[in-house]
């Protein structure tokens, strides 16, 4: 039974961590946007700033964009790509009308809005999936109170307990 015991310990100090570390990179692997990316994949929450540009999403949602390459873009795709509202970047999401450039960068023209051309360097991609509500988790999580609660705290009585152990070990076990 005690066996038992040390291992569904074992397998939730193993969970802990992994959610700690996967807490940590969504909040140290954000671009100079400030958004999270993950390889070519990029974490957009639906939140105030950007669900008048992104209107058949609800706010909360988690959108994943697929990064795109320049010469993997059609007239006629949807791209995502940041623009700036407020001093503030968002995400605006456009049919690509015109593509002008060579095979590093490019200049893009979206239908309804031709007087502004967006580089590739603010082109996000494609759409490749969406989760609806999860945005509202992430943002918990990564805030202030979240972080401390579900990340440090964990991750403190983590720490304490091993430090427990350490001292019964060296003060009991006559090994």
């Amino acid at each position: 039974m005690k066996s038992l015991l040390k291992f569904i310990l074992g397998i939730v100090e193993i969970l802990i961590i992994v959610f700690a570390m996967f807490m940590v990179s969504i909040v140290f692997l954000r671009n100079q946007f400030g958004y999270t990316e993950f390889g070519s994949n990029t974490l957009i929450i639906i939140d105030d700033k950007n669900i008048t540009e992104l209107t058949h999403y609800d706010p909360g949602d988690l959108v994943i964009i697929k990064d795109v390459l320049y010469t993997d873009v059609n007239i006629g795709d949807e791209l995502y790509y940041y623009d700036t509202l407020n001093e503030e970047y968002i995400v605006r999401m456009g049919i690509v009308k015109t593509k002008t450039g060579d095979n590093r960068t490019a200049l893009y023209t979206f239908e309804g809005n031709e007087r502004v051309s967006i580089s590739s360097d603010r082109v996000l991609g494609v759409y490749k999936a969406s989760y609806p509500k999860y945005g509202k988790i992430i943002s918990f999580l990564t805030s202030t109170v979240g972080f401390l609660i579900f990340v440090i705290l964990p991750i403190l009585v983590l720490f304490i307990y091993q430090v427990y152990n350490l001292i019964m070990i060296l003060k009991y076990d006559k090994d």
